[in-house]
């Protein structure tokens, strides 16, 4: 189950056409993916605007052409706070009917009154689920505001590409942090079925469960599975068992699935 990508057509930095769109869904189904909400950038400011109706038309271009009907495909949004006036009332912005709404903090920088935008989106009764936190920059020397958005009440939602280095060593590093900390709720892919942003679940579980231990299982389902359910039906998360990272194999498992084979 995938609560974060880009793959509504042309409306954003993810899938440029519509093919682009079809061949993702093609391959989140080759990886045993069946249920896709797709979420588009929007900014807080926007929320009303005719951009929305602009995504919603594309969407519906996508589901409608798409060759993969066992997979269930949905639309919410990403919603980058940016107005503290942002009017959030709209519903139909959030992660199925469970009140959750996927954020974001503005330039992929970490602000400074963070706790102050989630509140924005706490005082429109939205539990926020918090895109990518670690990749916030300077969030590493920062690394206890990721208690504290738990504490407000927020859900961390890691990306996949992040402990594949995808977006580079600090989130690297501040996404194995949250794992051996417990820290991370949900992992998804934040695909954008472009070359450089194309990685899916699969990946991301062939690397937790490298181990074969129950307990790095366990972690990756509630990860994968048990909690992205959990945010789309409303329901209370599971804690996630800490799985360490800086053992060996996990390095080594990482090189693996990127094709070095040091």
């Amino acid at each position: 189950m995938d609560i974060h990508c880009h793959l509504v057509p042309g409306v954003d930095d993810g899938a440029p056409t519509l093919d682009h769109g079809i061949e993702a869904l093609a391959a989140f189904f080759d990886d045993g993916i069946r249920r896709v909400v797709t979420t588009p950038h929007l900014d807080g400011g926007h929320t009303q605007s005719p951009r929305r109706a602009r995504i919603e038309a594309a969407f519906q271009e996508l589901a409608a052409a798409t060759r993969v009907p066992d997979i269930q495909l949905e639309l919410a949004y990403e919603v980058r706070i940016d107005d503290p006036e942002a009017d959030l009332s709209d519903r139909g912005l959030g992660l199925s009917g469970g009140g959750c709404l996927l954020v974001e903090f503005p330039q992929l920088a970490l602000p400074a009154y963070s706790g102050r935008m989630l509140e924005v989106v706490l005082g429109h009764d939205w539990v926020p689920v918090l895109a990518h936190p670690e990749r916030y920059a300077g969030v590493g020397a920062a690394y206890g505001w990721i208690a504290r958005w738990r504490e407000m009440g927020a859900v961390m939602c890691l990306n996949v590409g992040s402990l594949l280095g995808e977006h580079g060593p600090e989130a690297e590093r501040v996404a194995r942090r949250m794992l051996a900390a417990g820290e991370a709720d949900v992992v998804a892919s934040d695909h954008h079925a472009r070359p450089r942003r194309s990685t899916t679940l699969r990946s991301g579980w062939d690397l937790l469960t490298a181990d074969g231990s129950p307990e790095a299982r366990e972690a990756a389902h509630a990860l994968m599975v048990t909690n992205p359910l959990a945010v789309l039906s409303g329901t209370a998360l599971t804690p996630v068992p800490a799985i360490e990272t800086g053992s060996g194999w996990f390095d080594r498992v990482t090189r693996r699935l990127l094709g070095d084979t040091r």
